[in-house]
């Protein structure tokens, strides 16, 4: 896929120009996973664009589907599970679930996989094996028996998934677009590559000279990405591998929040709806400092 100079140009912008990409209605990807690497500054700026009716899809995570449900962005939701894991349940995506207020699609692993190596090949469905749950009887819309079978082992297809945004969050990138991880990608490349347009922030800019240095980095090349943006932190209360480590105490007045829906407005007014640059503020230079690893690649 050829990449124009003038479209290198282009992929570094602020946050609210990224994120005029996303409509109402629309098909979102959440990459990351449960606290590392969710792309928190893309949706706290989503949060502040008010965008509604979303069919979310998300990685295993945690602050950020939550957040967007709490929110009232979220209609319907594919995922595998939304969990605070130690520090107990989603409260919204619960609160959400049990009321009906969102459609939940229950997914597993290899069904979400599935679905957006589909959605890359742009193929109507993906195959994955049958593992005897009862996921074909909660999700009917989800995974059907195959029509065609291997030497008898029991298959399933997964409709093909293709949102029409991904978020992401990496470590650094270039002015061209590379973006690189310091830890592991988990579904973030499938989601890129299955999806319409691709927004990525990262902590930092660095030269092309760096990224051609320690190539291994790059976990997805420019060629996919449709915007980057500079956002320092911008994983917080979560953290981003290799630079600084998730906000134990934030997360935990994050949940305690959450089990209220009047205080989690009360949240995201103190924390979403300021705008990047009152939220570092707000959390402070010097917690922001404590969290940080030391690993500066």
């Amino acid at each position: 896929m050829a990449v124009s100079k003038k479209s290198i140009s282009k992929k570094l912008v602020d946050l609210d120009t990224a994120l005029a990409a996303v409509k109402d209605g629309m098909t979102l990807g959440i990459g990351g996973w449960i606290f590392h690497g969710q792309p928190m500054a893309l949706v706290r700026g989503l949060v502040r664009k008010g965008v509604r009716d979303l069919t979310l899809v998300p990685a295993p995570g945690s602050v950020a589907p939550d957040m967007l449900i709490g929110a009232g962005c979220v209609k319907t939701t594919a995922c595998v599970f939304i969990s605070f894991e130690h520090l107990g349940l989603a409260p919204n995506f619960r609160r959400a679930a049990q009321s009906g207020a969102i459609k939940v699609l229950e997914m597993d692993g290899p069904g979400i996989a599935g679905g957006l190596r589909a959605g890359a090949c742009d193929l109507p469905y993906g195959l994955i094996p049958d593992l005897g749950t009862d996921l074909p009887k909660v999700n009917p819309e989800g995974y059907r028996k195959a029509r065609v079978q291997e030497g008898g082992r029991p298959l399933l297809e997964v409709p093909a998934i293709k949102p029409d945004v991904v978020f992401l969050h990496g470590q650094q990138a270039d002015e061209e677009g590379n973006v690189q991880y310091f830890g592991a990608g988990y579904f973030d490349l499938l989601m890129t590559q299955a999806a319409k347009h691709v927004i990525c922030s990262v902590d930092r800019i660095v030269p092309s000279s760096t990224v051609r240095q320690q190539a291994r980095l790059t976990k997805i090349p420019s060629a996919f990405v449709d915007a980057i943006v500079v956002a320092p932190f911008g994983a917080h209360p979560g953290g981003s591998p290799g630079l600084y480590g998730q906000d134990e105490q934030h997360l935990k007045a994050y949940v305690a929040a959450s089990r209220d829906q009047a205080a989690f407005d009360a949240y995201l007014g103190e924390h979403a709806r300021g705008g990047e640059d009152a939220y570092r503020e707000r959390i402070g230079a010097k917690a922001l400092a404590g969290l940080t690893t030391g690993d500066a690649r």
